[in-house]
């Protein structure tokens, strides 16, 4: 199985009915409140004895070069599940770091860590056009490619006493409704 993504079908929906994309403001990088969040996906998450830790929006606009770049500072394991409006024909991009590279520690506009990597300092390891939701593995450096508007809603979740998921409990808690 791919451990940079991995596709699935849920059996309820994300959004609540509250949710209108046209309210969030076009800012690269915001963070987005539980009211857009339904009920029903709270339930969900609690069926399967996980939290959600927070949700952030990510948008990017037509042929903007995204900065390769690795959430957290120091975290190498980091799964995301992403919800995915527009952005057809958008692929993302996994790299993986040339001997000599460490990358720079930065923070983004809502003070995220991440490590920003040069181009040339990385070798392209993977490629997907994503289709929510999906779970990706932010914990790798990656950027997004998009001919058109994209809006990524990328959520974070927790054991119930608040430990970050790894890769392999997050798939073995959605095993059943992955994407073969």
């Amino acid at each position: 199985m791919n451990e940079l993504y991995c596709p699935l079908n849920l059996p309820v929906t994300f959004f609540s009915d509250k949710f209108n994309i046209k309210k969030f403001k076009i800012l690269n990088h915001q963070r987005v409140t539980n009211e857009n969040i339904s009920k029903e996906y709270f339930d969900f998450l609690t069926y399967l004895n996980i939290k959600l830790n927070h949700v952030e929006l990510f948008i990017t606009r037509p042929n903007l070069f995204l900065r390769i770049h690795k959430d957290q500072h120091n975290i190498h394991d980091f799964p995301k599940i992403n919800f995915i409006i527009g952005g057809k024909y958008s692929t993302m991009n996994w790299y993986k770091p040339k001997s000599h590279t460490i990358g720079k520690i930065q923070h983004t506009t809502i003070a995220t860590p991440y490590i920003g990597y040069d181009l040339k300092d990385v070798d392209l390891i993977f490629s997907k056009e994503i289709h929510s939701p999906s779970i990706i593995q932010a914990g790798v450096p990656h950027n997004v490619t998009t001919p058109v508007l994209r809006y990524a809603f990328s959520t974070v979740y927790t054991s119930m006493n608040d430990k970050l998921l790894t890769w392999e409990e997050i798939l073995s808690i959605f095993k059943d409704y992955i994407i073969k």
